[in-house]
């Protein structure tokens, strides 16, 4: 908006510039008042070093040019003439105008100007009379020229605009444009404070507000109605997020039970030969995706506080040992490796424990039976969870970490051919995991494993030094 503004006032004043210059040649070529003397006597001094003496003892004026409707007359002191040269038209137009005779007696060094407009073709002429000393000699030089209207719209725009007004206006303008620059930019440093603070509104900061105090009374209108709209969209996402929570918080005391029931049931097999056992995978599912769900909620109002820090190598080992019991049940296992020293980032440790848990648990359902999870620890901030499943397609990576989307990689399958895995996810594992490092400030990436397979490396911010503050809110839980 600056520039658009600068360059725009930048174009009115160079408009105007241009047409002071057009001012100045119409009014010329109009009305000329002004003799052109100074550009006379520049041609006298251009022919006076021409002047030479001839061995008869007669001047001449030798190896001299004129153009255009120019001439001269060279005479004696008794102003008989000499010699003549030049345009035959202005010569016959200045036949009565010659002041030899009164420039007899004057100085050297002064001049008489004569001027005279030709009421038919309102052609201008002149003729300068200017007593020379020529090898000590007196003579007597006279100049005559005819400039038409535009010629003297021409003139006084190379004399007086370019000449006069251009030196002055030319430094005015730059002087004019720098102001204007500064005026601008003090003027619109509001609109730049401003868009600071709308940059920081954001799901975790959804009741930020941009101020009105100190604004231009133009942009006090448009700011209320921009923070009438944010209040109507915190309205809606602040239901949203209720009724997601409410909705998963509701569910997970039926989910409890119900699993609490089919424990106490006998095990039973049905006409599909999974019977009971298939009812507890489909309630661990359900369990699962509730879970999730209220860990969704929970996300939309998360942030870190700037004293939190979490050990990437304790969380790593802690995982390992949290998921090795399901691991060897589906004949898989969980390896740490890097884990010897610790890493400490900035963070909170429930959620990156939280983020982690989903990539591993993501990793188990998909690596092949007899292979191992591989959780590796880097000294500069990160994890990596590598598999040795079916890989993810490159066409699917930009999309991987969408809520609710699957992709096409395959399951691993046992030797009846059923899904090895306890249960399915739902979707929501990995963009909750992407969620989290976003929140904290690093990084999900994903990438192929050496071994084959999918490696997810969660990239956080190390702690080094005096902490940098990641947010002013209070942090929250993830229950």
């Amino acid at each position: 908006m600056q520039s658009r503004l600068t360059v725009r006032l930048l174009g009115v004043f160079i408009f105007a510039f241009l047409l002071t210059g057009l001012a100045t040649f119409l009014l010329s070529r109009t009305d000329d008042t002004e003799l052109p003397t100074d550009s006379l006597l520049g041609y006298i001094d251009f022919i006076t070093p021409k002047i030479v003496l001839r061995p008869n003892g007669e001047f001449t004026v030798a190896d001299l040019t004129l153009y255009d409707e120019k001439a001269y007359i060279l005479r004696r002191p008794d102003g008989s003439e000499i010699e003549r040269g030049g345009n035959k038209d202005t010569l016959a137009a200045i036949e009565t105008l010659s002041a030899a005779r009164s420039v007899t007696t004057m100085p050297t060094g002064s001049y008489t100007l004569t001027w005279l407009i030709d009421k038919k073709t309102e052609d201008n002429i002149y003729l300068i009379s200017v007593p020379l000393v020529v090898q000590g000699r007196p003579l007597i030089l006279e100049f005559a020229d005819i400039d038409t209207p535009t010629d003297s719209g021409l003139y006084a725009l190379a004399y007086e605009w370019l000449g006069e007004f251009v030196p002055v206006g030319v430094p005015l303008l730059l002087v004019l444009v720098v102001a204007l620059t500064l005026s601008l930019r003090s003027a619109l440093r509001p609109l730049e404070h401003l868009r600071r603070l709308a940059a920081r509104i954001g799901p975790q900061q959804t009741g930020l507000r941009l101020p009105t105090d100190d604004l231009p009374s133009e942009l006090q209108s448009p700011v209320l109605a921009i923070n009438r709209a944010l209040d109507r969209l915190d309205h809606g996402f602040q239901a949203q997020r209720d009724f997601l929570a409410d909705a998963a918080h509701e569910l997970r005391t039926p989910l409890a039970i119900l699993s609490a029931h089919l424990d106490t049931l006998p095990r039973s097999q049905g006409s599909d030969g999974q019977g009971t056992d298939a009812l507890k995978s489909d309630v661990e599912r359900m369990t699962r995706l509730v879970n999730q769900l209220l860990l969704v909620a929970q996300l939309e109002s998360l942030t870190i506080d700037a004293s939190e820090t979490a050990d990437l190598s304790d969380i790593a080992i802690d995982l390992a040992a949290l998921f090795a019991p399901l691991a060897i049940r589906r004949q898989r296992s969980v390896g740490v490796s890097g884990a010897e020293q610790p890493v400490i980032v900035r963070g909170n440790r429930d959620a990156i424990h939280q983020a982690l848990r989903n990539l591993v648990e993501n990793a188990l359902r998909f690596t092949p039976p007899g292979t191992e999870v591989e959780i590796t620890v880097d000294q500069d901030g990160g994890v990596s969870v590598s598999d040795h499943g079916p890989g993810v397609p490159a066409d699917e990576r930009e999309v991987l970490f969408r809520r609710f989307w699957q992709g096409k990689r395959r399951r691993p399958r046992d030797s009846q051919g059923r899904d090895s895995s306890s249960s399915g996810g739902a979707g929501l594992g990995l963009a909750i995991a992407q969620r989290l490092a976003e929140t904290h400030g690093g990084s999900l990436r994903i990438g192929d494993n050496p071994g084959g397979g999918a490696r997810f490396t969660l990239m956080l911010r190390k702690v080094s030094g005096k902490p940098t503050p990641l947010s002013l809110a209070a942090p929250m839980p993830l229950g």
